[in-house]
């Protein structure tokens, strides 16, 4: 008698312990297939993270060439201003000097008092 409840013991424990195993089982099962996708999700990461440095690369490539043909152009621009800075100066030493030799003109009458002989004599 002591034999057979044993073993009825003996076989409920097993059974629990299979029940356990499957349950263990399915949940490993379900760690494997999160591992996976994690491992896909990391593959990905790593994958956008190596286009983001390829972009940026280009991105810092593209800013060093806009920015020595920016110096370039503000060099040119500068040595252009320069150049209308002394055209300016020329041009205003040019028309002070004009200026200064022109001669005197009559005053206003005398123009239309030549304009008003000269259409009389025809």
């Amino acid at each position: 008698m002591w034999s057979l409840a044993i073993d009825i013991i003996f076989v409920s424990l097993l059974v629990a312990t299979i029940v356990f195993a499957f349950r263990l089982e399915r949940r490993l099962a379900s760690l494997r297939g999160t591992k996976d996708q994690l491992a896909a999700v990391i593959a990905e990461l790593n994958a956008a993270a190596a286009r983001a440095e390829a972009g940026i690369q280009g991105l810092r490539g593209a800013a060093e060439t806009a920015g020595a043909t920016l110096d370039e152009r503000v060099r040119r621009a500068r040595a252009l201003n320069e150049d209308l800075t002394l055209l300016v100066q020329t041009g205003q030493r040019v028309a002070h000097k004009l200026e200064l030799a022109r001669p005197v003109t009559r005053s206003s009458e005398e123009p239309r008092r030549d304009l008003f002989r000269a259409a009389r004599t025809r």
